[in-house]
Order: C-alpha cells, then structure tokens, then sequence
C-alpha cells in the first residue's frame, strides 16, 4: 500500500501541522491551497463565543449520561409550521430523511429531560435559519427564524434543541491530536474544520425505557463504536471511550464531546481511511498535531464553534 504522505504546514512559534487527503482526488497541490487559504482566518472572539456555549456538565463515561423521557413528541411552533411542511417536501424529494433525534427540554445535564423530534424539527427551528428562501410569499426577506420567533413574543427555547454528540479523537494513546475537514452537505458544521459528530438516534416510544428490554449504557456504548468503525475504521478494542464534557449553545443546540483515544498514530488511520467512499461522505481531510501545537492552531485556523470551545475544557482540566 502507498503511504499518504502529508503537507506540512509552518503554524510559527515552533509548531507544524500536518494536513492528510482522504480523497484520492484532492492532490497535495489542492490540499496545500486549502491549507494556506485558512490560516488566519479564524476571526471568532472566544470571550463572546464562550458566553453563548457553556459548560453544563462533566461525566467520567458516557455511561453515565441518562435520559428522563418525557410524554409527547416536539412540535414546531405555529409560525413555523409551514417552513417545516416546505422543508419536508423538498427534502424528501432529494432523498433526505426526517430521522429521529432527542431534544432536550430543559438544561444540559444529567439526567437530561427529553421528547421526541425529528431532523426536520431542528432544520425548521435553527436561528440562523431563512424561511423566506422556501416561502418568499409568507415570510419576509431577509427575516431569520430567530427575528421571527422574537417577533411573536416566543422564547428561542421554543427551537428544536436537538442533542448531537461530537468525538474529539487523540491517536497514538493521547499523543497526538486530530481534526477533520467536514464534507460538504452533511446535516450540521458541513465544510469546516471540527471533529466528526453523531445523532443519537433513539426512538423513544419503541424502547421500553427503564424495562428490562433496554440498557441505555448499552445504546451508548454501541453507539459509538459504530460511528468509530464508520468515520476512522476502527475496531472494538482499539479506541478507549473517556471523558464527557456536555455544552448547551444558546444560538444552535446542545451538545457533548467525548475524548476518545486509540493507540494507534494518525499515519495508521490515514491509510485505513483513504479513498473509503463511506468516510469521504463524512470528511476529506484529516489534520493532526501534537497536543502543544493546538492553542496555536486554534488561534489561526477556524474551527466549528461548539468545538472551539470544547477543546481547550479537555486539554486543559
């Protein structure tokens, strides 16, 4: 097998990150003008970003992350309700999917409080979100969804605040650190720097929750090992699942970042991954650095919002 050789890219200050193609069809050429296009360009203020995503808890194990399920399924609020009919309908004709998620009502802990919703609850309720692109003859150009439910008197807590998880990976048993370059076209952060992240997919009405047909510990556990095997081909037993760190984002929806560590370095991974048409739907390119090397990182290079805040809480406990 071809070894993938990486582009080394001079951060200063003594540091080097080092950018690997999983795509066949992205050269060194290519990759190292993306590269260079993005350092510099981080122009997120930390002090702001931190007062809108917070820290609500920390679990020694995802195990210990528990759910308290409540009666009903998430409704959209009425003034939305027809963008949510107009994303159904278009996205169902591209071959999306309304998939099942937990949205969390009330704060980000454990054990956390949740209903039932669907991926089109959350893409009809984002604030970032721009109705009038569907429904120009309804909403007002120009009016996102958060103007809008401010303008009906209604709290943005009345969103789809759909719980995803984010998995921060450390190869070479904690020495080295990694980040993705998302694909374009995936649900959440698509073409940006972050970690790979999942949906919990829990249908809540089908799993007898608290019987004895369910173990949440277990949902979690295989939970991750699939979105392990899928996005770094890896195994059961050769990745260490860690610390929890939980976040509620006051502008997108909360989250938690696991730590999870393998033995095995980047380069390994790196010749696992290259070319798999299942990764490349999920991301392309692959940066790793020594753990020294990431405050300088993140103070060039943009990276998705949740994340930024994340990563300084795990390395720095």
């Amino acid at each position: 097998m071809t070894e993938i050789s990486p582009y080394i890219h001079d951060l200063g200050q003594g540091q080097k990150l080092y950018a690997y193609s999983l795509d066949p069809k992205i050269g060194q050429d290519s990759l190292t003008k993306l590269v260079c296009s993005l350092d510099g360009k981080n122009i997120e203020d930390f002090e702001e970003l931190s007062r809108t995503i917070v820290n609500t808890d920390r679990l020694t194990n995802i195990s210990e992350l528990e759910l308290i399920v409540r009666e009903g399924n998430y409704s959209v609020p009425e003034v939305l309700k027809l963008y949510k009919e107009a994303i159904g309908k278009k996205w169902d004709s591209e071959g999306k999917f309304n998939g099942p998620v937990i949205i969390a009502t009330d704060e980000i802990t454990t054990p956390m409080n949740v209903i039932q919703g669907g991926y089109y609850d959350y893409a009809a309720t984002r604030l970032d979100g721009k109705p009038w692109e569907l429904l120009p003859e309804i909403y007002r150009e120009g009016e996102t969804i958060e103007e809008i439910l401010l303008k009906n008197q209604l709290s943005l807590d009345f969103r789809a605040r759909y719980f995803g998880l984010g998995h921060l990976l450390f190869a070479s048993n904690g020495c080295e650190f990694l980040l993705i370059q998302r694909a374009k076209g995936v649900g959440i952060a698509e073409n940006c720097i972050a970690t790979p992240g999942s949906t919990p997919d829990l249908v809540l009405k089908n799993l007898e929750y608290g019987g004895s047909n369910f173990d949440l510990g277990h949902y979690w556990s295989h939970h991750l090992a699939e979105e392990m095997k899928e996005e770094f081909k890896l195994k059961w037993g050769e990745f260490n699942i860690g610390e929890v760190y939980l976040y509620d984002d006051r502008k997108l929806c909360p989250f938690g970042v696991i730590k999870i560590t393998t033995k095995l370095s980047v380069k390994e991974l790196v010749q696992r991954m290259h070319g798999d048409l299942g990764i490349l739907k999920e991301h392309t390119i692959l940066y790793k650095m020594n753990i020294d090397t990431i405050p300088v990182f993140l103070d060039k290079f943009p990276v998705f919002r949740g994340i930024r805040i994340a990563i300084p809480d795990m390395i720095n406990k």
